[in-house]
């Protein structure tokens, strides 16, 4: 325990952040730490097969695959969801989103969700040695972890991956339409074979998790999000992203397979992480009115406007508005709520909210000009008009000169012309 202790103690001191592999590069990596890593070499080397219980060596035309399988329950939990919740949702939600039409016939039971764990994160060199993918059968969450033994044998793992895609309609990823798929699509043609991955629907997490939580969180790498909105931490079995490329190699070298245990246990956690953060993804948009988080429903209600979803988008601004907001985020919430109204022609509806921002924003006056615009050509008001440019123009007046000259002269014109009607 005093060993695991100064080691965890030795990555907090490096920076790390775990499980960010996808999203940062490596930090320069101090040579000791992957030696504390490694077993001690007065130790016989253990196979990595009887290491993991339920492990399975697979035999191809085209050489070997170790397989690991586990079964959960679907009411098995992990972290505050149970693995069942995404079941209660239907794929066809999620069509404005991912743009695929595709999605409206399908059911969550039918997609594969799928993580990989590389050799590296660029090169033509680079080959997935892991593949984890989890998927439901019947009353349960099915996972499954295929694992190159040798490089020789990566042929063997994908055709027996291609096996399993055969049955599954479409996928999940967590940041796989830039990475996992784009790789696994050109060791498939490396290996002279033809990958149905490209064409299948897909939903990739990471972009929604952007858009989703990022105001609020601010990292959204799966390890981030998982204590706070999945209820998960991970124990100290799990390894840093970064070092699994490095343990892969030792292990290729010493055949001691008690290190990659972690790296399985990386795996599988980000693979069950997955299943639980897909269900919230589509919980956000088959019913925003469960969400209880102000600053979320901002978030989700800019990218339904974004997605021309304006009935949702509107509520859930709406709603935002009625939470406890940082003033610069309920100013956004006010003008982004505004702007959805005047899109739609409701312009009068709109005048109040820009009204709450003018009169509490110090460093922004697109509120003034919106109401200046409003009462001008609306209103047929030009005194209104010309009060709000001059309150903008008096605002500004307390910027920097930098700042006050990016406004300051369309201001000016606008009162001059406004002066002169």
């Amino acid at each position: 325990m005093a060993d695991e202790q100064e080691f965890q103690n030795r990555l907090r001191q490096l920076g790390v952040v775990k499980g960010a592999r996808q999203l940062k590069p490596a930090p320069p990596v101090d040579p000791t730490l992957r030696e504390s890593l490694r077993p001690s070499p007065h130790t016989a080397a253990q196979p990595l097969i009887t290491l993991l219980p339920g492990a399975e060596m697979v035999d191809t035309a085209v050489g070997q695959t170790l397989i690991v399988d586990k079964v959960y329950p679907l009411p098995y939990r992990h972290g505050r969801h149970a693995l069942a919740d995404l079941l209660h949702h239907q794929p066809a939600s999620l069509t404005p989103l991912t743009r695929d039409g595709r999605f409206q016939e399908l059911d969550f039971r039918d997609f594969l969700f799928l993580d990989t764990e590389t050799t590296g994160l660029a090169g033509a060199s680079t080959i997935a040695f892991m593949v984890g993918v989890a998927y439901f059968e019947r009353d349960a969450l099915v996972t499954r972890q295929y694992f190159v033994p040798d490089l020789g044998d990566e042929a063997a793992m994908l055709t027996l991956l291609d096996d399993l895609l055969v049955g599954k309609a479409g996928l999940i990823t967590f940041n796989g339409r830039t990475f996992d798929i784009p790789l696994l699509d050109t060791r498939h043609l490396m290996n002279r074979q033809l990958s149905p991955l490209p064409q299948m629907p897909h939903l990739d997490l990471l972009p929604p998790a952007r858009r989703l939580w990022r105001a609020r969180l601010g990292s959204v790498a799966l390890s981030a999000l998982e204590p706070p909105l999945l209820g998960v931490r991970r124990t100290q079995d799990d390894v840093p992203g970064w070092l699994i490329p490095g343990l892969y190699h030792d292990y290729l070298r010493t055949g001691d397979g008690r290190e990659l245990v972690r790296v399985f246990y990386h795996n599988q956690i980000d693979l069950l992480s997955m299943v639980t953060l897909a269900a919230r993804v589509a919980q956000q948009f088959s019913q925003p009115q469960a969400n209880d988080d102000a600053v979320d429903l901002f978030s989700l209600g800019r990218w339904q406007a974004s997605l021309g979803q304006t009935d949702v988008a509107e509520q859930c601004l709406r709603w935002a508005a009625q939470g406890e907001l940082p003033l610069d985020l309920y100013h956004q919430n006010l003008f982004e709520l505004g702007w959805l109204l005047k899109r739609h022609g409701r312009q009068a509806e709109a005048v109040p909210l820009w009204q709450q921002i003018a009169a509490t924003s110090f460093d922004d006056v697109s509120a003034h000009i919106e109401l200046a615009k409003y009462y001008e050509w609306h209103e047929k008001d030009p005194t209104q008009a010309i009060y709000w440019t001059e309150q903008a123009i008096r605002l500004a007046q307390s910027w920097s000169p930098t700042q006050a000259a990016l406004v300051r002269p369309e201001l000016e014109h606008r009162l001059a012309r406004l002066r002169g009607k």
